[in-house]
């Protein structure tokens, strides 16, 4: 990914326990999308909700600063399968906050995204602060702790986790045949 590719891990390390922001966002803010809803949550202490299109205080706010300052970091829908900013959030060891109520999440069938982000509808962006203020600290590590897991065994190599995923699937099929759970034999049939 982008900036994360920059970071380096002594970076990770001193960021681990000194995270001051709660949550950041820093992108373009189509005027067709919810972005510029995320931007009126900014309150320039610890919420940094800032759009780059238009100027203003986006010079600011330093986009790898703020990945490594950040507990959470907002990953709202982009223009493709998911937003970049997720994949960097994951390597910058912020929670990713998933503001999109469409996507379809990296190897969905084998994690479960619950335990180490936090996902709301587009809709309920303005209740944004109220819903992260309310996760306690004990569950913020525990998803701080998954997450870094997340990222060291799914998303590093991301090629040979795919497929192990496919191999996996294949194990399962060719268990599911053989037990005659597949469409090809195993019982049923005619009289005689």
């Amino acid at each position: 990914t982008g900036e994360a590719a920059r970071v380096s891990p002594a970076e990770l390390a001193a960021a681990r326990g000194r995270r001051s922001l709660l949550a950041s966002f820093k992108g373009v803010c189509q005027s067709s999308s919810r972005r510029p809803q995320l931007a009126k949550l900014h309150n320039g202490r610890d919420l940094i909700m800032v759009c780059t299109n238009g100027g203003g205080s986006a010079q600011h706010w330093d986009y790898k600063t703020l990945m490594l300052s950040s507990v959470f970091s907002v990953a709202p829908a982009g223009n493709g399968l998911h937003s970049f900013r997720l994949a960097e959030a994951i390597f910058f060891g912020s929670i990713p906050v998933i503001v999109d109520d469409e996507v379809t999440l990296p190897f969905c069938s084998v994690l479960d995204w619950r335990r180490f982000s936090v996902r709301i509808r587009q809709s309920k962006v303005s209740q944004l602060p109220q819903l992260l203020r309310a996760i306690s600290p004990a569950e913020v590590a525990r998803m701080q702790t998954r997450l870094a897991e997340v990222k060291r065994k799914y998303f590093l190599f991301p090629f040979n986790t795919a497929m192990a995923i496919l191999h996996l699937r294949v194990r399962e099929a060719q268990r599911a045949a053989a037990k005659g759970y597949g469409g090809g034999g195993g019982g049923g049939g005619g009289g005689r």
